[in-house]
């Protein structure tokens, strides 16, 4: 699998080191591309039911943009403690599993690797799952990490 490219998917969740965490101990080999996606979501806890005052938009974008800010150098710190070249990838969309799953396809990637929280079934019926939306979705193979 040397060259081939791997997308490995970041969250903000307080987990969102375990897939390149998983995948640096457990996968990399010297040869892959590493790109690790990530795509904000801006509209999560917004306020009342009619939607937020144009400030508090400006403030939520603001919220968004420094915790991807802060991901990006905790991933680029990981690679480079790791000594892989890798290159974060800021994804723009309102589904994360679209932007992942297109985003890879144009990449040409071999292997997503994604962590998943763990949901019940119901849950995750009701509120959907990024990781089996792009398990789903892709014709990539997916590597999905579950956290302990």
């Amino acid at each position: 699998m040397a060259g081939q490219t791997v997308m490995i998917c970041a969250d903000n969740s307080k987990h969102s080191d375990y897939a390149l965490d998983y995948y640096l101990k457990n996968i990399h080999r010297e040869g892959k591309v590493v790109k690790v996606a990530h795509c904000p979501e801006y509209w999560k806890h917004n306020g009342p039911i009619e939607g937020p005052s144009p400030g508090r938009v400006q403030e939520l974008i603001g919220e968004t943009n420094a915790h991807t800010a802060a991901l990006q150098e905790k991933i680029n710190d990981m690679l480079k403690k790791a000594n892989v070249a890798g290159e974060f990838l800021k994804l723009e969309g309102q589904e994360p599993w679209q932007q992942i799953v297109k985003t890879a396809e144009a990449c040409n990637c071999s292997l997503i690797v994604i962590g998943t929280r763990g949901q019940g079934s119901i849950k995750r019926t009701l509120l959907g799952s990024t990781s089996d939306s792009v398990l789903h979705h892709t014709h990539i193979p997916v590597l999905i990490c579950r956290h302990q």
